[in-house]
């Protein structure tokens, strides 16, 4: 039980709490503009694959196909691995924002961007399965 006490006592020193916290609002900031984005972007894919039904705008039901699938069927991981390596960062991101230093806002964009690239997809296929839950009469009578 002691070091269990132990544990917690460090949580008194100002330097490991300001580290904490940090994490904390790195967190915060990453998942609320994943969702923010994920929900539009995954609105937007989940339009096209179901009422893109013509010659004209097939290819865009096809690409919103490819893309739900690839991102949707590979872990997150994979797809963090892609962006902290590939991802370019904007310019905006060498600034110091939120308390951060410039190399953990481009941590910062990179993690953002994958989360966004994975969870769009995600929301694209529940938004699909719930417009293909309402039956056709009630379209027509909305």
């Amino acid at each position: 039980m002691d070091t269990l006490g132990n544990s917690f006592s460090m949580l008194k020193n100002p330097a490991i709490l300001k580290f904490i916290m940090q994490g904390v609002l790195f967190t915060m900031i990453i998942s609320v503009a994943a969702v923010l984005f994920s929900i539009v972007i995954g609105t937007g894919l989940a339009l096209l694959r179901n009422y893109c039904t013509n010659k004209k705008t097939g290819i865009l039901k096809v690409l919103s196909v490819i893309y739900i699938e690839l991102f949707r069927n590979t872990p997150l991981l994979f797809w963090i691995f892609i962006c902290v390596v590939f991802c370019p960062v904007p310019g905006f991101a060498n600034k110091q924002m939120f308390g951060l230093s410039s190399v953990n806002n481009k941590l910062l964009f990179k993690a953002t961007v994958a989360l966004i690239l994975y969870t769009s997809g995600v929301i694209a296929e529940i938004v699909r399965g719930g417009l293909n839950s309402v039956a056709s009469g009630q379209v027509e009578a909305g």
